[in-house]
């Protein structure tokens, strides 16, 4: 677990590198519905060379120590593109909305933030846009003691199905990504295939 002086070190060591210009937000999970700030502005991209995976312990919020359920996080992979939605930070806000996203996604240092290059696919109001811009997310930090080994979707599916923490049942995120991402217009195929392997599990 970060303490908060780990937070801010990591905060202010990111912005340090920080590219000139307001700050965007890649997001591909959650972050998509409830990023804890107001954005000022929204736009679909992709990410070229990440993955969307469930591929860490969760073990307070969807599992317990005994039954640890599995958290979202971007993976590396040659060749792999994710598409998600990009947030612009408001200028005016962005000290206080960066200390909110470090606050809600570096609890565990279970992900490193990391600028990487994003191509705009259109804005939320359908304009075309086609130059590349730079935004920050936050990935798998492999070395993490939460990171988990490979696993086959059958093995991800009974663990989503039998997992749940302090905010809920581990299968109810994993729904609320399909959903969300589908709303957003930036539906996964794969997500959409573990959920529905979950729910047979479920019953």
């Amino acid at each position: 677990m970060l303490d908060d002086a780990g937070r801010i070190d990591s905060r202010l060591a990111t912005m340090k590198r920080r590219p000139a210009g307001p700050v965007w937000v890649f997001g591909y999970g959650s972050l998509i519905w409830n990023p804890g700030f107001a954005p000022m502005e929204s736009r679909h991209a992709l990410l070229e060379g990440y993955r969307r995976a469930f591929c860490f312990w969760t073990m307070v919020a969807r599992g317990t120590p005994e039954r640890p359920g599995l958290g979202l996080a971007l993976e590396a992979r040659a060749g792999a593109i994710c598409r998600g939605i990009a947030l612009k930070i408001d200028p005016a806000t962005e000290a206080q909305d960066l200390e909110r996203l470090w606050g809600r996604e570096m609890y565990s240092g279970v992900y490193r933030p990391v600028w990487v290059t994003l191509a705009p696919t259109a804005t939320t109001h359908g304009a075309a846009e086609t130059v590349p811009f730079t935004a920050l997310t936050f990935v798998a930090d492999t070395d993490h003691p939460q990171y988990c080994p490979p696993l086959s979707a059958a093995q991800k599916a009974r663990i989503i199905a039998g997992a749940a923490g302090k905010f809920g049942p581990c299968a109810d995120y994993l729904e609320n990504v399909v959903t969300h991402l589908a709303e957003a217009g930036e539906p996964d195929a794969e997500l959409e295939a573990l959920l529905e392997k979950v729910r047979r599990i479920g019953g």
